[in-house]
């Protein structure tokens, strides 16, 4: 508001001005209407200081006599002296004495250079006719921004009132809801709770059933090894006397251990525990165990020597010529088992031999088990579920309506909380955002919510700061207003901005600088700061045009 009170004063030095055009008052040069009654020619002048008197005809005689210059108003004499411009027509002003008759015109009437070589025009009045029209168009803006003042601090009343009455609205449809809400949360936890016992009990069914088939298929398992080595041992005990020795085992190269081409006597007891023979329920129960791998796999080709018919080391089975008695033929089982192994087939031979035991078994191994298709609830657990999942969601949508509720209300308790100015006049530039481009940014600025910058060439915003307080001074506090905790500079502070206001008749953001590093400052006009009782102006009062 300085303008309004410089405009303020404007007019009232033109209108003495004008007075002292009419009525001259005498006193020495130099000496401004108000401090005449110090000057009386008629007796001794008096410093202004009471330090000393000396003959009044010392004054102005460009002699420092008084030690505060008082006697030297007119005259550069004294360096502490004070000289009065007059400037009739114009504002009157006080310069330094040491800057009378110093070649340059300070004054408008020219009367500081009245002992110089340099002649100072009068241009009082034409100045005075400049700055009286300045003040007369100041003067129109805060009678126009004062209005629109009064529109703004009408609608900010009117917010106020709409503000009271949804709070109090909401605030008694808040205590309805959560009302609802408990309500809703007590059925959705006894539906949980009979969710989770419908569920843990139909889990604890699936697991007893999974385990009575697990246990199962294990006892089917066990019987299908059982058979597999039965199955072996009847094959490996080739003399069928219901006892497997390790010279039988040697003739089966499967049995080579070491890759030597012959099975002796240690790697063939191995698989009997280092026994020499060993008993079928033995074998089934240990033996087999570790025979299995080297069993499954497939035999060695047969050797290019001859071998002996007493079971001598390599011997192939298809080298022994003592058939085995009636009571060791191999059932319809072992046979099927021996198809499968391909140990009849003459085409085995060309095969290359596989890296490690394949595990293939007989037919009572041929069940692949599988994972079960998950198991459908049962309609009673299916309704249980229903219920549960209907009451979550009824309490979902009754919870997020009552957050969104909280943060409504909260919303109306900030903006009632606010200092939106004296009468609220502020409050209707809550929501609205104001932008000013210079050479290298777009700046923007919310009032009561944020301030940002972001490069006119395109990129991302950057944080200046967030609605703080006010900080203009005790007189008006209104006229600045200050945002903080932007986004942190590098090895700096954080973003802050002081927004510089003054009255204006629209609301705009005119200026942004960074007077500081991090520390910005807006320039912005508002109607809001215009006052026609704060600039003392008042508009009924005709123009003078006297001058």
């Amino acid at each position: 508001m300085d303008k309004v009170f410089t405009s303020s004063l404007i007019i009232v030095h033109l209108l003495i001005g004008i007075v002292s055009c009419s009525t001259q008052v005498l006193r020495p040069r130099g000496v401004s209407l108000q401090k005449s009654i110090f000057y009386d020619p008629s007796r001794d002048f008096n410093c202004v200081d009471g330090s000393s008197a000396i003959p009044f005809v010392y004054v102005n005689d460009d002699y420092c006599d008084c030690p505060d210059g008082s006697d030297e108003p007119g005259t550069p004499a004294c360096l502490d002296g004070v000289f009065h411009c007059s400037n009739l027509g114009h504002i009157s002003q006080d310069i330094r004495s040491s800057r009378v008759n110093d070649g340059i015109c300070d004054c408008c009437d020219g009367s500081d250079e009245y002992n110089s070589s340099v002649h100072c025009n009068d241009i009082c009045k034409e100045l005075g006719r400049e700055a009286y029209e300045a003040a007369r168009k100041l003067e129109e803006m805060v009678s126009q921004g004062s209005k629109i003042r009064e529109e703004m601090v009408k609608k900010a009343k009117e917010q106020i009132e709409e503000t009271t009455r949804k709070l109090a609205e909401s605030r008694e449809e808040l205590i309805q809801i959560e009302s609802t809400k408990n309500e809703k949360e007590a059925i959705k936890k006894d539906a949980e709770s009979r969710e989770k016992a419908a569920l843990d009990k139909y889990r604890s069914e699936q697991e007893a059933k999974k385990q009575a088939q697990e246990e199962e298929e294990m006892i089917r398992a066990q019987e299908a090894e059982k058979h597999n080595a039965i199955s072996a041992f009847r094959e490996l005990d080739i003399n069928g006397d219901g006892m497997l020795s390790y010279t039988e085992l040697q003739g089966f190269s499967k049995f080579d251990q070491n890759g030597d081409g012959t099975v002796d006597s240690e790697e063939a007891k191995f698989f009997l525990h280092m026994k020499d023979e060993m008993d079928l329920e033995e074998f089934a129960t240990t033996g087999w165990i570790i025979m299995k791998p080297y069993y499954m796999r497939r035999e060695m080709p047969e050797s290019s020597s001859e071998p002996t018919v007493d079971g001598q080391f390599g011997m192939p089975r298809s080298a022994i010529t003592t058939p085995p008695p009636e009571n060791s033929q191999p059932s319809r089982d072992d046979q099927e088992t021996m198809e499968e192994d391909g140990e009849e087939n003459p085409n085995d031979e060309q095969e290359e031999e596989e890296e490690g035991p394949p595990y293939t078994v007989n037919k009572a191994d041929d069940n692949i088990t599988t994972e079960p298709p998950e198991q459908q609830y049962d309609q009673e657990t299916l309704d249980v579920i229903e219920k549960a999942k209907l009451a979550k969601k009824e309490y979902s949508e009754i919870e997020s309506k009552y957050l969104d509720l909280t943060n409504n209300i909260r919303e109306l308790e900030v903006l009632q909380e606010t200092d939106y100015g004296s009468e609220s006049e502020f409050l209707p530039l809550n929501g609205q955002c104001f932008e000013y481009t210079d050479r290298e940014y777009t700046y923007k600025f919310c009032p009561f919510n944020k301030a940002s910058q972001r490069p006119k060439d395109g990129g991302s915003e950057t944080n200046l700061g967030q609605w703080g307080r006010w900080s203009g001074p005790d007189e008006n506090k209104y006229e600045r207003m200050r945002l903080e905790n932007g986004v942190q500079c590098w090895n700096g502070p954080s973003r802050s901005v002081e927004v510089v206001m003054r009255c204006g008749i629209q609301n705009l953001l005119i200026g942004a600088s960074e007077p500081a590093r991090c520390e910005y400052q807006f320039d912005f006009e508002t109607p809001a700061l215009c006052r026609m009782e704060q600039a003392n102006l008042d508009p009924s009062h005709p123009a003078h045009t006297e001058l």
